[in-house]
């Protein structure tokens, strides 16, 4: 099949002919016609959009019309498989190499590449290893260089792979063609390394599409594991349409994601059980059996799907109308990601995270096993050095990794399984040649490095650096969570959109239009178990208490003592202490924040004490949020729309 000739189709005017003739549209979406424009002008650009906002159009138009092959670097085959087969849809000729070919069929597409029978080629990173290929580019022409996924490349990305490092050797060996770099999750760090990691020269940087108006987000704190899962029964179930049966699918489904294995499912079960026909996908599961349950959601065989976050990428259901979390993702960028998928079709869509103490402790557990430290390390060149009865590792050194693994303690295994793979990927260790079909951490493996100090040093360097990232971008997500302002501000800035400026209120999450929300969700978990004057009589005596006892507390330190959250033995004898252990102490610290601007509490500008103001001690004997200011009665019930209207008083905090 002969590739097209592009006619002389580079200049702009042309771009909205080739949209309607050869890709079928009628008009570009927002951002998508810039993007392009800047690429067939030659510009090296950078292209931060969100999932689903037509990504892969602003290098395929392009490609099309600039004479040459068109390289796409992709990580995942699922993804190339996808977009080569759209492209031959249109008669596009697009092929891939991957693993998974034989070498026959490997050496079909290279000669088609080299008589330029082929357009479009995907190759994954790891392909930038192969001196073969690297050959091969030298010997075609290079029209344009795609990156997707090109958050990879960044350590400071929530999604690191080293063989994307390798990329930007690549261009300079190319001669530098024109290359534009796609993600959906880059934070500006990210976006800085993702220039200067490929090298680029005065490029042209898009931030677009994260302000998707038709995704309603919300976050909800709540106390139990059984509240979450009450609250994503009865949304599922007000969704359902009453003019079908219950035992039938609604019209269009959602995601629920999970953090663990064990949580998927459990909550599907806890579904199932309670009527609802579920799916769940983890990574236990036989390929076929995947395969089977990722079709049965396309075909909408389910009200919802349970999953862990892996589920989604390369998965193009446009009909998905909300994405629930019952519990934390990893980062900002993953949660913008994840809940991306739903609405693709640009109908309302809702997307609400839930969230309660221990999802943190789980993401901080999952960061720990994903960069070892110096310890692990240590005990994996200790092994090699033991091998080579010597000080240091030397080259040709071997060590049978699973009784290594094994006779370690338990804490370290899934450590050593992360260090085992980090080697192998940078080939500081290579696997046994009579064991290459067995997985990494499982199998022989040689030492292949002729510098371990050195590497050790870097190692550990790195990843210590690579681990605060990842906690910062966890404090990042608990920052998003906690917030009370505008949730689409709050991404729209993270990323380091132009957007973030026209925005004050969007309209479509929690924090702008509670009304909205719970218009769209139906019943919420009641939360705090007690009415909301109470927990403001709580904070401000809890900032009398302290007073009085001459404690120049903080709001963090009366944060920390209401929840018991510290074991000062001053706050701790205070009859505050510990009276709103429900609460995550961040949220409170808000709290405190909005008695502060409402006057009702004072800050010390020196030590940043908080004390109650005597102008507001008779609100201390409140009976109902009216008394309070208008601004911070807005906060609490917008911020806790359902919480419980009646109790009995609290005993223990009286002034």
């Amino acid at each position: 099949m002969n590739c097209p000739e592009p006619n002389r189709l580079q200049r702009e005017s042309n771009a909205h002919q080739v949209l309607n003739d050869v890709f079928k549209l009628d008009r570009f979406r927002d951002g998508q016609e810039a993007i392009i424009r800047d690429v067939l002008s030659g510009h090296d650009t950078l292209a931060v959009m969100p999932t689903g906002s037509g990504k892969s159009l602003c290098y395929q138009l392009p490609g099309f019309m600039i004479p040459g092959l068109t390289l796409i670097i992709s990580p995942l085959i699922a993804l190339m498989k996808d977009q080569i087969d759209s492209l031959l849809a249109r008669g596009i000729p697009a092929a891939g190499l991957n693993a998974l070919q034989t070498l026959a069929q490997q050496h079909d597409i290279i000669d088609a590449v080299v008589h330029e029978r082929i357009k479009f080629l995907y190759v994954a990173p790891e392909r930038m290893k192969s001196s073969a290929f690297l050959s091969l580019m030298q010997r075609v022409k290079i029209g344009l260089l795609a990156v997707d996924e090109a958050h990879c490349i960044s350590q400071w990305g929530h999604d690191f792979r080293p063989d994307y490092r390798r990329i930007g050797a690549l261009r300079q060996s190319l001669g530098n063609p024109t290359t534009i770099a796609l993600t959906a999750t880059a934070s500006t760090d990210v976006q800085r390394d993702i220039v200067e990691q490929l090298h680029f020269v005065d490029p042209h940087t898009h931030i677009l599409g994260f302000d998707r108006k038709n995704l309603l987000y919300g976050a909800m704190i709540c106390r139990t594991k059984n509240e979450k899962y009450e609250f994503i029964l009865n949304f599922i179930r007000n969704r359902i349409q009453r003019s079908k049966s219950f035992s039938q699918p609604c019209d269009g489904c959602g995601i629920i994601y999970a953090a663990t294995i064990s949580q998927v499912e459990d909550i599907a079960q806890y579904l199932a059980d309670h009527g609802l026909s579920v799916g769940a996908y983890h990574a236990k599961l036989q390929p076929r059996e995947r395969s089977h349950i990722q079709e049965l959601f396309m075909d909408d065989a389910f009200h919802c799907l349970v999953a862990t976050t892996a589920f989604g990428m390369g998965v193009d259901k446009k009909d998905i109308r909300y994405v629930l979390h019952v519990s934390m993702s990893s980062s900002v960028e993953a949660y913008t990601q994840e809940a991306g998928r739903a609405g693709r079709d640009g109908k309302p869509a809702t997307c609400i995270m839930l969230y309660s103490k221990v999802d943190a402790k789980i993401q901080s557990s999952f960061i720990d096993n994903a960069y070892p430290g110096i310890e692990t390390y240590q005990m994996i060149f200790a092994a090699f050095a033991e091998a080579s009865r010597s000080k240091l590792p030397k080259c040709g050194a071997m060590i049978d990794s699973t009784p290594f693994i094994e006779a370690a303690k338990s804490k370290h295994r899934a450590k050593l399984n992360t260090a085992f793979r980090q080697l192998l990927s940078q080939e500081i260790v290579v696997r046994a040649p009579a064991h290459d079909n067995i997985d990494p951490g499982t199998d022989p493996l040689i030492w292949n490095d002729p510098t371990p100090a050195t590497t050790f040093k870097r190692l550990c360097r790195e990843d210590g650096e690579q681990k605060k990232v990842a906690e910062n971008r966890l404090s990042s997500l608990l920052k998003y969570i906690y917030s009370d302002r505008c949730r689409t501000k709050f991404v729209l800035d993270y990323f380091g959109s132009a957007e973030a400026k026209r925005v004050n209120n969007c309209h479509h999450c929690d924090i702008c239009n509670a009304m909205s929300l719970r218009a769209q969700n139906g019943s919420e978990v009641g939360f705090p178990p007690e009415p909301l004057h109470f927990v403001l009589i709580k904070c401000m005596c809890a900032a009398f208490r302290a007073q009085k006892a001459r404690l120049q507390a903080t709001h963090r330190d009366l944060a920390n003592m209401l929840t018991a959250h510290t074991e000062d033995p001053r706050y701790m004898a205070l009859s505050t202490y510990g009276i709103l252990s429900y609460f995550d102490p961040r949220e409170l610290l808000i709290v405190f924040g909005k008695l502060v601007e409402a006057g009702i509490l004072s800050r010390n500008p020196t030590n940043r004490a908080l004390s109650l103001n005597d102008a507001y001690n008779s609100l201390l004997h409140a009976q109902s949020l009216d008394p309070f200011p208008t601004a911070i009665q807005s906060y609490m019930v917008l911020r806790f729309p359902k919480a419980v209207k009646s109790g009995n008083p609290w005993q223990n905090a009286s002034t």
